[in-house]
C-alpha cells in the first residue's frame, strides 16, 4: 500500500467511524463535503464522469435531499439529518469515480470485518453481564440496529470465508471462520425478529450463489454447520434465542406500537404529501398526531424508513428510495446469473448485505443512521465496479476558467454548505464547557456566551448556541438580587430580548413545546413588568400552541393549570389537571399531574411531601428520553401511588 492509498483508506475509516457518533452528524457532514469536493476535483481533472447503473438515480436522490431540507420548518434538524441520509448517494458517487477505492477495498473490507468482531465481543459481554436489559446491542441503543449492522457485515464476511485461498497452516481460514462464528452468534443473540428474518430470507440466495461458484461450493456445508453452531451457542450459552420472542403479533406490544405509529404516520404524510415536513422533523410533528395508546416509544422514528422518508421528504423521496431498492434487485438478478465468477460472487454478497437493510427498514429505523448509509453507498459502489462497465461522460473543461475565479467560486460554495455544520460543532463545544453564568451578561471578556452571540448572529437556527444565551437569561431573570444591580432599564431590556429570542427559537423548531413552556413561565413570573393582562394573554397563546404541537406535554399542561390559577380561575385549573389525568398514559407523567392536583387542592397550605415526590419523579429519565435502560423495582410506582393516596386522604380529611 502506497501513501496515496493509505491516506484514502484513513479518510474512509474516519468517515465511517464518524457515522457511529449519534450526535456527530455535523462532523460526518464535513467528511462528506470533503469527499464531494475531492470527487469533483478528480472528475474535473480528467474531464470525465464515470456513470454506472445507479449513478443518475443517486444524483437525483442527493438533489432531492437538499430540496426537501431547504423547505423544512426546522432548518437545523433538517441539515443534521440531511448529513445522515446523504451518506448513501455521496459515497456511491465518490467511490465510483475514484480508482483508489478499488485499490483499497480489500483493506477496508478487513477493517470493517475487525470492527464487526469488536462490536460483537462487546455485545457478548453485555449479554453475559446483563448490562442494561441484557440485550446484545453493541455500541448502540437498539438491538435491531445492531442486528442490521451484523447483517451488513455477515454476507461479505461469509464470502471471504468461502473464497479465502488455501494456506499451508490454515491459520487465515481459521481466524476468518472464528470471526464469522462470533458475528453469527451475536446476530442470533440480538433476537431481533426483523434482522434475523431479513437474514433468513436472503440466506438461500447467498447459498445458491456460493453453489454456483466452484471455489466456494465445497465449503458451503462448513458455513451451514458453523451457522447452526452459532445459533446453538447463542441459545444455550448466552440464553438468547429468537424462539423466545413472541410471534403472535396481535398480542405483541412492540408490534402494536408500530401499528399505531404507522397509523399516525399516514395522517402526517397526508398533511405534507409533496415536499414533506423536512428531514428529521418526524419527532417535531408526531406528538400532534400521536394516539393515546402509543406511549412506549420516544417518537423519534416511524419504525418504517419508507414511511418516514415519505413524511419528511414527500412522496418523491419515497419513490426515489424504492427506485434504489429496485435497482439493487435488478443488479442482484444480473449478478446471480454469473455467480460462478469470483468477482461477481463478491458483488452478490455486497448486494445482499444492502438488501438486508432495505428489508429490515420496513419495520425499523435503519437509514436514519449515518454509518448505515455510508456503508451501503460503499457496498453498492464496489458492487458496481465489480459487475458494470462505466460509461464515460465528458464534463466541461474548467481549465478555460480563471484559476482565481474558480477557486473563489468553489470556496464560496463550500463555505455556504460548511457554515451551518461548523456552527453546530462550535455550539457543541460551548455546551460541553457548560459555561452558563449570569456574570457573562455584564462581563467584557470574550467567553462561551460571547461566542454563542456571534454564532447566533450568523446562524440563528443553531440551537445549542441559542440555548446557551437563553439559559443564561433564565438564570439572571430568576435572580432578583442580580437584576436589582443591573437596574430597571437593563431588566426591561433583558426581559424583552429574551422573549423575542424564545419566539424566534420556537419559530425555528416547529413551536417546540418545551421551549414554549419556558417562555410562558417567564411571562407568568414577570407579568407585573407588562401592561395589564398582556403577559397572561401571551402565555395562554404560547401554551395553547405548545399543546397543539404536543397534547401530552406534561409541563405544558401543568404550566397552563398554574396560569389559570394565577388568573384566579381555581376551578378551571383543577379541571385542566383532571382532564389530563384521563389521557396521559405514561405512569410517571400521570403521577406528576396528580402531585400538582393535590398541591392545588391543599393550597394555601404547603405540603413538603408533595415537593419531595415531585423531585423524585423529576429525577427519572425514561429510556425513551435518554436511550438508556431505566430499570426500576416493580414496587416503585405502586409505592408512590400509595403515598399520593395517603396525602389525598389527609387533604380530604382536613377539608371536611
Amino acid at each position: 500500500m502506497n501513501s496515496r492509498q493509505f491516506i484514502y483508506l484513513l479518510f474512509l475509516a474516519e468517515l465511517i467511524l464518524s457515522g457511529f457518533w449519534y450526535t456527530g452528524s455535523a462532523v460526518t457532514a464535513m467528511f462528506l463535503l470533503a469527499a464531494g469536493v475531492a470527487g469533483c476535483q478528480v472528475v474535473l481533472a480528467r474531464q470525465t464522469y464515470q456513470v454506472y447503473a445507479m449513478s443518475t438515480l443517486m444524483l437525483v436522490y442527493l438533489l432531492w435531499l437538499f430540496v426537501a431540507g431547504f423547505y423544512s420548518a426546522v432548518p437545523e434538524t433538517a441539515l443534521m439529518t440531511l448529513a445522515i441520509l446523504a451518506g448513501l448517494p455521496v459515497m456511491y458517487l465518490f467511490a465510483t469515480n475514484t480508482s483508489t477505492f478499488a485499490e483499497t477495498w480489500r483493506y477496508l473490507r478487513t477493517l470493517l470485518f475487525l470492527l464487526g468482531v469488536v462490536f460483537a465481543l462487546l455485545a457478548i459481554w453485555q449479554v453475559i453481564h446483563h448490562v442494561d436489559y441484557g440485550y446484545a446491542q453493541g455500541p448502540f441503543q437498539d438491538r435491531n440496529v445492531f442486528a442490521a449492522l451484523m447483517n451488513l457485515l455477515w454476507f461479505p464476511a461469509a464470502f471471504v470465508l468461502l473464497t479465502v485461498e488455501n494456506s499451508r497452516y490454515h491459520l487465515k481460514r481459521i481466524a476468518i471462520g472464528a470471526a464469522l462464528f462470533i458475528i453469527s452468534t451475536v446476530l442470533f443473540a440480538t433476537t431481533s425478529r426483523g434482522g434475523i428474518a431479513a437474514w433468513l430470507l436472503l440466506l438461500p440466495v447467498f447459498l445458491w450463489a456460493a453453489y454456483c461458484n466452484r471455489e466456494s461450493r465445497k465449503r458451503i456445508v462448513i458455513l451451514v454447520l458453523m451457522t447452526v453452531a452459532a445459533y446453538l451457542c447463542s441459545a444455550m450459552l448466552l440464553n438468547a434465542s429468537i424462539a423466545d420472542r413472541t410471534f403472535q403479533f396481535s398480542h405483541d406490544p412492540s408490534t402494536s406500537a408500530r401499528l399505531l405509529l404507522w397509523q399516525s404516520g399516514m395522517k402526517m404524510l397526508l398533511a405534507h404529501p409533496v415536499i414533506g415536513s423536512g428531514w428529521g422533523t418526524f419527532v417535531n410533528y408526531y406528538p400532534a398526531y400521536r394516539l393515546p395508546l402509543e406511549n412506549s416509544t420516544a417518537g423519534f422514528f416511524a419504525h418504517n424508513d419508507y414511511l418516514q422518508l415519505a413524511i419528511e421528504g414527500g412522496v418523491p423521496a419515497l419513490l426515489l428510495q424504492i427506485g434504489i431498492l429496485y435497482a439493487v434487485c435488478i443488479q442482484l438478478k444480473r449478478s446471480l446469473r454469473q455467480a460462478a465468477d469470483l468477482a461477481i460472487f463478491e458483488s452478490v454478497a455486497l448486494l445482499l448485505g444492502v438488501l438486508a437493510l432495505f428489508i429490515h427498514a420496513l419495520v425499523n429505523f435503519i437509514f436514519y443512521l449515518a454509518f448505515m448509509n455510508i456503508l451501503a453507498g460503499l457496498y453498492l459502489a464496489r458492487a458496481a465496479q465489480l459487475t458494470d462497465k462505466a460509461q464515460l461522460w465528458h464534463v466541461f473543461n474548467t481549465n478555460k476558467i480563471n484559476p482565481f475565479l474558480k477557486s473563489l467560486f468553489v470556496g464560496f460554495i463550500v463555505l455556504l454548505i460548511l457554515l451551518p455544520y461548523g456552527a453546530h460543532v462550535l455550539g457543541g463545544a460551548i455546551n460541553k464547557q457548560r459555561n452558563v453564568a449570569i456574570e457573562n451578561l455584564v462581563s467584557d471578556q470574550f467567553s462561551a456566551y460571547k461566542l454563542a452571540e456571534l454564532i447566533t448572529l450568523i446562524q440563528p437556527q443553531e440551537r445549542i448556541s441559542q440555548e446557551t444565551i437563553l439559559q443564561t437569561a433564565e438564570l439572571a431573570l430568576a435572580d432578583a438580587a442580580f437584576m436589582r444591580t443591573l437596574g430597571a432599564d437593563a431588566y426591561s431590556r433583558l426581559l424583552e430580548q429574551t422573549l423575542q429570542r424564545f419566539d424566534s427559537v420556537r419559530a425555528l423548531n416547529a413551536n417546540d413545546a418545551e421551549t414554549g413552556v419556558r417562555e410562558a413561565r417567564i411571562l407568568i413570573r414577570h407579568h407585573a413588568a407588562f401592561d395589564a393582562g398582556f403577559a397572561y394573554r401571551k402565555a395562554h397563546q404560547i401554551l395553547n400552541q405548545s399543546l397543539k404541537a404536543d397534547p401530552y406535554h406534561i409541563d405544558a399542561i401543568i404550566t397552563l393549570s398554574r396560569l389559570q390559577l394565577a388568573e384566579g380561575h381555581a376551578a378551571e385549573a383543577l379541571q385542566t389537571l383532571q382532564n389530563a389525568s384521563t389521557y396521559i398514559f405514561v405512569q410517571r407523567n400521570r403521577q406528576l399531574v396528580r402531585v400538582e392536583l393535590l398541591r392545588q387542592l391543599a393550597a394555601p397550605e404547603a405540603m413538603p411531601e408533595l415537593d419531595a415526590i415531585e423531585k423524585e419523579l423529576r429525577k427519572l429519565r425514561l429510556g425513551s428520553e435518554t436511550g438508556r435502560a431505566l430499570i426500576l423495582p416493580d414496587s416503585y410506582y405502586p409505592e408512590i401511588d400509595a403515598e399520593l393516596n395517603a396525602i389525598a386522604y389527609q387533604i380530604q380529611h382536613k377539608t371536611r
